[in-house]
């Protein structure tokens, strides 16, 4: 199959968040599946094409928005064939992916400007995949053509829609448009299959409560709604061979994962004791995450045990200051990174020995999956991809972590102190559920045949 895949952001060329990844991994699993992957993303101001080695492909050509034409071009990745959209002003000149005000109208460009440029090379796509609201666009556009390809939208958050006034329509065509303009829910009408990122997470977002006002629209869609967990770059994120790691382990032999507990505790201050628990968190500082909850009873946490905490992540401003304050009271028993260090980010996931992952709502989740592929036990909250990916030692023998079901602090406590400290100072327990999770497959394979089976339902639509 000849498939365009749309994203507003892919690894390595820029990732913001777990989109990034997905985007990155998921066309190259397709391609080793033998399909015609094209992915197609912006070329934003921050990427250096030179450095990248992009060529050009199609020269200026015009796209028709509303009343007036941009100009755009087409780059390719000669070794890859990923594809990437370029306007002097809607995307050369930006050096940020997300934030810039008029990002409606700046996606809506590169939609109508991946299927025009794919139009101008000859090459007609079976399935157009888009992802998230800010290729939703390509959805309703192409809809609208004869003798059009399969539509697949996936949905990777809920919470962020692309919702514009009524006097949007007109980017799309849409001279009548009554009311104001959702992008998302453009997309979920015009699609031939609605995919999300996890099996859990399509059940709760046709829930008033997880839908976000659009679970009707899901509704709708009946067994056309489909829920694929995402999968792990299992290639970059191996112990074994990971060079941001002080010392290399396996699933086979993990005896220097406390070698690299040692180091992270050195290098970020915290006091050099090897039997207490080390709880880490790689983790955008935002209301979703379920930091709130963290930063209630990290207090109680030092107080009431031995534990060290350790948390990297950026994000709210509230939280990155309450942090601090907590951290500057109890130097030695929890350290704080603020920003974002994709090296040390690695540590933490090798170096701890409990990932907590206290989540409000999480479509999938990456980094419980990269924490126990490094042998590190998440401690999480039951919802969406984190109930599809850890196997909870209480509940089923052969488990890998922890859930608890409310969005609750003294649940979450219970949890850690109650069952997750409990196990780890049984090390025989705690060393065969170390085994168990770094034994996990997630590799994006699993994932590819899931939308392969996708991409045939929406052909026959």
């Amino acid at each position: 199959m000849k498939v365009l895949y749309l994203s507003a952001e892919a690894m390595p060329y820029v990732k913001v968040g777990g989109l990034g990844d997905v985007a990155g991994a998921l066309p190259a699993a397709l391609r080793a599946k033998g399909h015609d992957v094209r992915l197609m993303m912006p070329a934003y101001g921050l990427l250096d094409r030179n450095k990248l080695g992009l060529e050009k492909k199609i020269d200026s050509f015009n796209v028709q928005m509303d009343w007036r034409n941009e100009t755009c071009q087409m780059w390719t990745n000669p070794r890859t064939g990923d594809c990437f959209i370029t306007n002097y002003y809607f995307f050369d000149n930006r050096f940020q992916v997300y934030g810039s005000g008029d990002e409606v109208e700046q996606f809506i460009l590169f939609c109508r400007a991946a299927l025009e440029a794919c139009r101008l090379d000859g090459w007609e796509p079976d399935i157009i995949h888009a992802n998230d609201w800010h290729t939703a666009a390509a959805i309703r556009l192409a809809w609208a053509q004869e003798n059009r390809p399969g539509l697949v939208f996936t949905i990777h958050n809920m919470a962020h829609q692309g919702n514009q006034y009524a006097n949007g329509w007109p980017l799309l065509g849409v001279y009548d448009g009554k009311g104001n303009m959702n992008l998302m829910q453009q997309a979920i009408y015009c699609a031939d299959v609605v995919s999300t990122v996890s099996p859990t997470y399509a059940q709760e977002i046709v829930t008033r409560e997880g839908g976000c006002n659009l679970d009707g629209d899901l509704r709708n869609k009946g067994d056309r709604l489909r829920g694929v967990l995402n999968g792990l770059d299992t290639i970059s994120y191996d112990p074994s061979t990971d060079r941001s790691l002080a010392a290399n382990f396996s699933k086979s032999d993990w005896s220097n994962k406390a070698l690299c507990k040692r180091y992270l505790q050195d290098e970020m201050g915290l006091e050099a004791n090897a039997d207490a628990p080390l709880i880490g968190m790689v983790s955008r500082l935002d209301f979703q995450k379920g930091i709130e909850l963290v930063i209630q009873v990290m207090d109680r946490i030092v107080d009431y045990s031995d534990a060290q905490i350790l948390i990297l992540g950026s994000g709210d401003r509230a939280y990155e200051v309450a942090i601090e304050q907590i951290a500057e009271r109890h130097r030695g028993r929890i350290a704080k990174y603020i920003g974002f260090d994709g090296n040390l980010a690695r540590q933490v996931y090798a170096g701890s020995d409990i990932f907590l992952m206290p989540s409000m709502f999480e479509p999938c989740g990456l980094s419980q999956l990269i924490a126990m592929r490094y042998g590190t036990l998440p401690v999480a909250r039951a919802t969406g991809g984190l109930c599809d990916t850890i196997v909870d030692m209480r509940s089923v023998d052969g488990g890998c972590g922890y859930l608890f079901g409310n969005y609750d602090k003294e649940e979450m406590m219970y949890t850690l102190f109650e069952c997750a400290f409990k196990d780890y100072r049984d090390r025989h327990k705690w060393n065969e559920a170390i085994g168990r999770a770094m034994s996990r497959d997630f590799s994006w394979s699993t994932a590819a045949s899931g939308y392969e089976e996708i991409y045939r339902l929406a052909l026959q639509q």
